[in-house]
């Protein structure tokens, strides 16, 4: 079957497998079967409305609403969100059922969540059984780890978005069982290397793009097994070494190279997509999985499709941000070890949860925010088995009425913010939080890096938008950084430096300096937020196209917009081309 998207008014298609799911998660309650109904949006608004919910790499200074503490949050100081660091969240100093309230059923579900949710605290900063690692969010199980996100089992690594097992990676992303890693984006089982892009088996290289089981090489594309390679070309280990050192160390001969790559790898030849030991698999950025549709930066899953960003996920369908076996799930932002939850944000450790955010080692909850070790819980109050069961199904049921306009005692309704276009009649069962209810504005959110839109298209869409914050204005003498490594100072670790690109001020911190030094890699003149921004530009966006293969003519599915200037090959003329 086919939709019409309720926000950009283009038809997408519903499948019979899709509908198949949506049958099969639908639960009961009370004896009472409820459907969830096809999608309203189509999978790129449902993208964007998950994400809009997720800030993973814009921080802000903010203070405990406990102790009063100052704290680094992903939250800013002027949100109407209660913060607690994570000792004092997960301490027994507060009760989220103490903030409990009941459905009222003359007001829409959405509006009271909203009202629910504000009012409980929110962690900080959210990490999970980590070391060291208060300035990350989106981790687990990582130790001294200092501004990285979507990351897991990871040490020693700085300024970096979905680093996998792995170790003293500094400005990557995308990295899975790599140690010594800089400028790095899709590698897997690399070592010591800089700026090496889409590679595996990769040693040594440095300003390299789609090589394979390679050493030692440099300014290099589309080699397999090769070293001492400059150029693509083959050298003496000697005279490799010499050329390289004409590179190494300076800021000013990096800055040549770098030009040099960028020409470079638009020559290169591009395999349509990047999906590794993979069957029935479309998307980009998929490995070892099985029968993952439409999908994007997944590992290790199967039958699961409209994903983005999973690790060993199963069964499946429009999420975002899943890692360590969720299995079985619906329209859910960010979750650890998860089981049958639907329409949630933040939950981890969890089974059979409903609409839910920020919730942690949970089951059985409808509506809660917040909660601890709960069972059977509706908007945060306890409530038996059979209670739960007769309550839930009769806020469903108000869920699957249109909810009349605008008569809640608030001004404006969560659905009439530019979510579902002009839907306050819209039935809220089935549908994902409005993206108006998000507690991030759009230019700090995930969708913001998903879906980007310029500050007048946020707005026009009714969409929250806040300037960065300009007031922090550093006031001493410039401090002028050497253009070579090796004469860079130890006091640089005190100076305040300023953003070529932004303006914005930055410090080098101890172990960076060590690592650059160790590295012979000059002191980056932009600020981590720049330097993140421009590494994700190598990401291309979530949706298909269908193309041709620039050598043969065969039908393929790809990333790439037919505008683009790549050459873009099927497998079969990649595999002949590059092997």
């Amino acid at each position: 079957m086919f939709q019409t998207c309720k926000i950009t008014n283009q038809k997408f298609e519903v499948t019979d497998s899709d509908l198949e799911f949506l049958k099969k998660i639908s639960p009961t309650f009370d004896g009472k079967f409820f459907q969830i109904p096809p999608p309203t949006i189509c999978p790129e608004e449902r993208i964007r409305r998950r994400t809009g919910h997720r800030n993973e790499n814009v921080y802000h200074h903010n203070k405990s609403a406990l102790s009063g503490k100052p704290l680094i949050s992903i939250y800013r100081s002027d949100s109407e969100y209660k913060i607690y660091s994570q000792e004092e969240f997960f301490s027994d100093k507060w009760d989220a059922l103490s903030y409990g309230q009941d459905f009222n059923f003359n007001k829409n579900f959405f509006e009271q969540f909203e009202h629910l949710n504000k009012k409980v605290p929110k962690v900080a900063m959210i990490n999970m059984k980590c070391e060291n690692c208060d300035y990350t969010c989106g981790t687990g199980m990582c130790k001294n780890c200092y501004l990285i996100n979507s990351s897991e089992y990871c040490e020693d690594c700085y300024y970096g978005k979905l680093i996998q097992s792995s170790k003293n990676c500094i400005d990557c992303a995308f990295i899975y069982d790599s140690e010594l890693m800089y400028e790095c984006f899709n590698v897997r089982n690399g070592y010591n290397c800089k700026f090496v892009y889409y590679s595996q088996n990769i040693i040594d290289c440095w300003f390299c793009d789609d090589c394979k089981n390679c050493q030692n090489c440099f300014l290099c594309t589309n080699l397999v097994g090769k070293k001492y390679h400059f150029f693509n070309q083959q050298l003496s280990k000697e005279e490799y070494e010499n050329r390289v050192k004409e590179f190494v160390g300076s800021y000013q001969n990096f800055t040549v190279a770098k030009k040099m790559f960028d020409d470079l790898r638009l020559k290169r030849i591009y395999k349509y997509a990047t999906i590794i030991n993979c069957e029935n698999c479309t998307g980009d950025f998929i490995n070892n999985c099985k029968n993952c549709i439409d999908c994007y930066e997944m590992n290790d899953s199967e039958d699961s499709k409209y994903i983005q960003v999973g690790v060993k996920i199963k069964d499946c369908l429009d999420c975002s941000n899943m890692y360590i076996k969720p299995e079985l799930s619906y329209e859910v932002m960010g979750t650890l070890e998860t089981y049958n939850i639907h329409f949630c944000t933040y939950v981890f450790y969890s089974s059979n949860m409903w609409y839910c955010s920020n919730c942690f080692n949970s089951k059985n909850c409808f509506g809660c925010s917040g909660l601890q070790h709960k069972e059977y819980c509706i908007f945060n109050k306890q409530y038996t088995k059979e209670e739960y069961e007769k309550l839930v199904a009769k806020i469903i049921e108000s869920m699957q009425s249109p909810h009349p306009p605008l008569s809640r005692g608030r001004s404006t309704s969560p659905l009439d913010k530019g979510d579902l276009g002009d839907l306050d009649l819209q039935p809220e069962w089935g549908e994902f939080f409005p993206i108006s209810m998000s507690p991030f504005p759009y230019n700090d959110s995930v969708a913001y890096d998903y879906c980007p839109l310029t500050k007048e298209e946020t707005l026009a869409k009714k969409y929250v938008w806040k300037d960065p914050d300009a007031s922090y204005q550093h006031q001493g003498v410039e401090y002028i950084i050497p253009d070579n490594i090796n004469d860079v100072k130890d006091d640089i670790k005190e100076a305040i430096l300023k953003c070529e690109s932004t303006n914005k001020l930055y410090k080098i911190i101890p172990h960076e300096l060590k690592f650059y030094r160790e590295q012979k890699i000059p002191i980056p003149r932009k600020c981590p937020q720049e330097r993140y921004r421009l590494r994700l530009l190598n990401r291309n966006p979530f949706v298909l196209y269908d193309r041709n293969c620039l050598k043969c003519g065969s039908n393929i599915k790809t990333t790439y917009a037919p505008e683009r200037l790549e050459i873009i090959y099927c497998e079969k003329c990649y595999l002949e081309k590059v092997y």
